[in-house]
């Protein structure tokens, strides 16, 4: 039999086993992404650097991933998917030891994109893997609802892998562990798959470099405002301002350049649909949304001093939430419900954990009070991205759906970072604001403040301690509640600005006339992103 005529899969290999060879394969990709934003405290300690650079460390492979699809489609067209696999995993093993030998910022910032671009291969891999093998429009639904199911869950899941990790080991032992990890998806897909192509050899000649070039510069420097840009004082800083007139010309640069091509390197003809950018701009505003859960974790560890290990209900209860959603969602679909009905109940399940977890901001809940919210959460959360996808891919012609992938991913991109962004910008200002609401109010004339100072005087002598020590004890203690009080506070402010926003967008999903055509149809062409 010849190289063509072998199917990729080994006839005697069970379906059960290739569904969890394809899972163990895509695992380690999704948990390198995780890693670092799931236990940015340790990753910062590890590394002696800010939260900011560990905010930036995530973005940057984000970005690298995000960048390297377009090239990526051509390479695994040209490669043998096995040779094209194992070069990945060597890459992402050389960039584990350099990160857990190094400590050197700028090393690690290199190995961040490194392992974003091998987990945009890792992942196209393992898409080419399912959906080459879903040929029916329910059986294709369902792939996708796995492989966004997959994404979703990666980071609470890595989470909670991670907080028992580092609960008995040290933080190197991670890198240790996502080695291991990729041992078991490389043994199964060398068995189970024959050295051949997914489809017909394309050679890989007219690479557009530059554009690559283009687009990862953008993402790049782009991800360094967001993140940085709060902290440099936006453009009082002359490096933002030098970032951003260099991201402006090469966006312009970059545009003009697709336009001129006969083959471009992303098809920005897409943008002429109207749905197109109206399915963009909800899921850039889903990743707004769903962005917010930081503020709850920030409650539960820094208010409430619940450490790592002990919030494993509250990422068990998210998961359950996020695959729950995810089911319900495909089945309707599947049913032929329209995509408005699907994305307002998504939207709203977001609303209601809003409106719960801004009544929770107290500093006398506990770990319980927060599981319902993170579960309508993840119900939301998981009940949404299929929809929005499949609502944005729908809008454009069939022989088009192949091109959505690379900017659908790009959106995500710029949603993921614009959440951050968001999110530092008004953690700083309503800290600012309730420090002088609070600074203003709180005096020595203020009876309520002498009787709390003099309460925790009282239980500190009890220690035994001089009365230097005592007044010392007792003024650290009070600023610390203050500044839990400023934080919940802050925190509500900025969950009740999203619960408005929320509000207007799905009174604007139930008005707008356009949102009766949002009927969502599969495209054999296209792949998730």
């Amino acid at each position: 039999m010849t190289a063509l005529a072998l199917p990729f899969f080994k006839p005697w290999a069970p379906e059960w086993l290739i569904r969890l060879m394809i899972l163990l394969v895509l695992l380690p990709a999704l948990g390198t992404f995780a890693l670092y934003f799931s236990n940015s405290a340790e990753t910062a300690g590890y590394y002696g650097m800010e939260p900011a650079d560990v905010q930036y460390s995530v973005v940057i492979m984000y970005g690298a991933l995000v960048t390297f699809l377009p090239l990526d489609d051509r390479f695994v067209k040209y490669l043998l998917p096995r040779r094209y696999f194992l070069l990945g995993i060597g890459l992402n093993t050389l960039t584990y030891f350099i990160c857990e030998a190094s400590r050197s910022i700028e090393i690690f910032m290199i190995c961040r994109f490194i392992q974003g671009a091998v987990c945009a291969l890792f992942c196209s891999i393992c898409l080419n893997m399912i959906f080459s093998r879903l040929q029916v429009q329910r059986a294709r639904t369902i792939g996708y609802t796995v492989f966004y199911g997959t994404l979703q869950v990666s980071i609470p899941a890595c989470a909670l892998l991670c907080s028992w990790l580092l609960h008995y080991f040290n933080f190197n032992i991670l890198f240790y562990a996502l080695i291991l990890m990729e041992i078991p998806g490389v043994i199964l897909l060398l068995l189970l798959t024959n050295n051949v192509r997914f489809r017909k050899k394309f050679p890989l000649y007219q690479i557009d470099w530059i554009s690559y070039l283009f687009y990862a510069f953008i993402f790049t420097a782009g991800g360094y405002i967001f993140i940085y840009g709060q902290q440099l004082n936006w453009l009082d800083s002359p490096l933002i301002r030098m970032l951003i007139l260099s991201v402006l010309i090469a966006l312009f640069l970059f545009v003009l350049r697709q336009f001129h091509l006969k083959r471009p390197f992303i098809n920005l003809k897409l943008f002429r649909f109207a749905d197109f950018r109206n399915g963009l701009l909800l899921l850039m505003v889903y990743y707004i949304f769903k962005g917010t859960t930081g503020y709850a974790y920030a409650c539960l560890q820094g208010v409430l001093g619940v450490d790592p290990v002990h919030l494993s209900p509250i990422w068990l209860i998210n998961i359950a939430g996020i695959v729950l959603g995810m089911l319900i969602s495909s089945r309707f679909i599947l049913n032929g419900t329209s995509g408005k009905y699907l994305i307002i109940a998504g939207f709203s399940a977001l609303l209601l954990y809003h409106i719960q977890l801004y009544f929770l901001f107290s500093s006398v809940s506990n770990t319980h009070d927060f599981l319902l919210p993170f579960f309508i959460q993840g119900l939301g959360a998981g009940g949404l991205f299929v929809p929005i996808v499949l609502f944005t891919v729908s809008s454009v012609p069939a022989q088009l759906a192949g091109s959505v992938s690379f900017i659908g991913i790009g959106v995500r991109f710029v949603g993921f970072c614009m959440s951050i962004a968001i999110s530092n910008y008004f953690q700083l200002f309503n800290n600012s604001t309730h420090y002088d609401k609070f600074r203003g109010s709180i005096t020595v004339l203020n009876p309520i403040m002498n009787e709390t100072m003099e309460a925790i005087r009282e239980n500190v002598a009890l220690g035994g301690q001089d009365v230097k020590t005592v007044n010392s004890l007792t003024s650290g203690i009070w600023n610390k509640m203050l500044s839990k009080q400023i934080f919940l506070r802050a925190s509500m402010d900025y969950y009740e600005m999203i619960i408005w926003a929320i509000l207007v967008l799905i009174m604007v999903l139930l008005l707008a006339p356009r949102g009766k055509r949002m009927i969502l149809v599969l495209r054999k062409r296209f792949l998730p992103y």
